[in-house]
Formats: C-alpha cells, structure tokens, sequence
C-alpha cells in the first residue's frame, strides 16, 4: 500500500509483525538518526559529567611506551589505590612521539606536540614519562619542575634521580617498581614532573605509587 494513501486506521489494522516491518520500511533512517541523536547525547552528557570530575593525577608518555596493563596500573589502577571516587578521574595520554632531533616537523610530531602544549596551556599536565634522551629538550622548553619542591631530600637521596642545570629534574625508572612490572619502550626511562601542576601532594602520592611496591609506599 502506497505511504501516502496508508492511514492510520490501516495501521492499526496490521498484525504486529507488519506493523513492524511497515515501520521499518518507511521510517528506517529516521529511526537511525533518531538512535544516532540519543548516542550523541549520551556521549555529551558522559563527557561534561566527566569533565566535571576531580583529576587526580594526568600524564603522557612521549618517546617511550608501555603495554595496555601498564596504561591500566597508571590509569584505572591508580584511580582503585587512591579509593574509586566516582567524582574523580585520572586522565593518561598513551605512547607518542616526538623527534626533536629532526630537521622538519612530521605529522606525529606535531600532533604530540600540539597534545603537551594544550595541556600545558590548560594547566592540566603533571608528569611526564619520557627517554632520558629526550630531557635536555624539555629543559629547553622550560617545562620541568625541579623535584626538591615535591619530596624531601632524604626521600629523593634514596632514588635514581637526574641533576640538570642546577635542579633535580626527572627520576630513572629502572628500578621502579613500575618497570619491574610493566615493560617500558626507552632503555632509559624517566619521569619528570611538569612545572604547571597544581599540587606537590598529588603528584608526590603518584611518583611514590609509581617507584614503590605498587600501594604508594
């Protein structure tokens, strides 16, 4: 039967199934925008729900990597040990990389670039796990935070840290309880805090988590 000639007495005259089958026929993609507008919204709630969270701790990995169940020991771990409030989150930006030893800028490059400059800008960036190679050219940007601020001097004695122009600027990971458990891409791994976090406590409970026995001591 023709759509405009069909009322909506014939409809209802129809067994189910053809009920059904006529409203699939007819109205088929604006059931799918309609299902596609709800996921959106859903989506956009998630993310000012989430946004609206408190951030305990946020990093990225540049030059260096780690496997999904490191990620997760960083990310969804740390979150557990700190106590699964839902009105927190931690926030972790997986393996990218930057050349700074080449003459152009790639496309990666960039794009690893424009993600630690906007979360630097934003404030929203605490730490940083690198290559030890790489820690000369974020000394250059004025981006690392001297570690003294953070732990006390017996505490930072007691870690492999990295002297460079006059401050404490990263700690080696080799000996982490992290790297013991998770592998790491760099040979030389490092984490360096990054000067525009907000809090020393925050960030000294996380390099405790991360170089400890794994519960932040």
């Amino acid at each position: 039967m023709d759509k405009d000639t069909f009322t909506f007495a014939d409809f209802k005259a129809l067994p189910f199934k053809k009920k059904v089958n006529h409203v699939l026929y007819y109205y088929k993609w604006y059931i799918v925008g309609g299902i596609a507008l709800v996921c959106l919204l859903i989506s956009l709630i998630t993310t000012i729900a989430d946004n609206q969270k408190e951030v305990l701790v946020s990093g990225i990995f540049i030059n260096n990597a780690t496997s999904q169940a490191g990620y997760d020991h960083l990310q969804q771990d740390y979150w557990t040990f700190c106590g699964s409030d839902q009105d927190t989150r931690v926030d972790l930006v997986t393996g990218r990389t930057i050349n700074f030893n080449s003459e152009t800028l790639s496309q990666e490059d960039a794009a690893a670039f424009m993600a630690v400059a906007s979360m630097i800008a934003a404030r929203t960036l605490d730490y940083i796990i690198t290559d030890e190679d790489s820690l000369d050219d974020f000394m250059g940007q004025e981006i690392i935070l001297d570690l003294k601020e953070i732990l006390p001097e017996q505490e930072l004695a007691a870690l492999d840290t990295i002297e460079l122009d006059g401050i404490t600027a990263a700690i080696r990971l080799e000996s982490s309880d992290f790297a013991r458990n998770y592998p790491l891409a760099a040979e030389k791994s490092v984490l360096l805090i990054v000067g525009c976090t907000q809090d020393f406590q925050k960030d000294a409970a996380f390099i405790r988590y991360v170089m400890g026995n794994g519960d932040g001591e």
